[in-house]
């Protein structure tokens, strides 16, 4: 009886800190994505960043991102990201700083990042729209 409750309690265990390395894991992909995405942006790797944004309403169309090529993002700061594994989701807020490369102004911008996983491709997407870059 003895070696059936030290089994149980092995077996509840192990399941247990399998679950956290699988919600570690997924929380690591997520933040990839995210400077993935970021990073995409300071690079002028616009098609890379569209990649990651998937709508879940497939009706939905992406921005043409032909404007975004007049603006240059010089730095970029992940202010907060609030993932719900329960959910699948995660909201983040990013601060860009990007430069009118007609004008040379400076300008930043807070965009928030609405994230969600889709458990078929097991891959974290952005649901919500490029920043809203001032071109003009």
């Amino acid at each position: 009886m003895k070696l059936m409750n030290v089994l149980l309690l092995l077996s509840v265990v192990t399941l247990s800190a399998c679950a956290h390395l699988g919600e570690q894991k997924q929380l690591e992909h997520l933040e990839a994505k995210q400077k993935l995405f970021m990073k995409a942006l300071r690079w002028k790797s616009y098609e890379t960043a569209a990649s990651v944004i998937r709508f879940k309403n497939q009706a939905r169309q992406l921005a043409p991102l032909d404007e975004l090529h007049k603006i240059t993002v010089t730095s970029y700061e992940l202010l907060a990201s609030q993932p719900d594994l329960q959910q699948g989701t995660a909201t983040a807020r990013v601060l860009f700083t990007y430069i009118q490369d007609d004008t040379g102004r400076v300008y930043q911008l807070k965009h928030t990042q609405r994230w969600w996983f889709d458990k078929e491709s097991k891959q974290w997407y952005l649901g919500s729209d490029m920043p809203m870059f001032k071109t003009r």
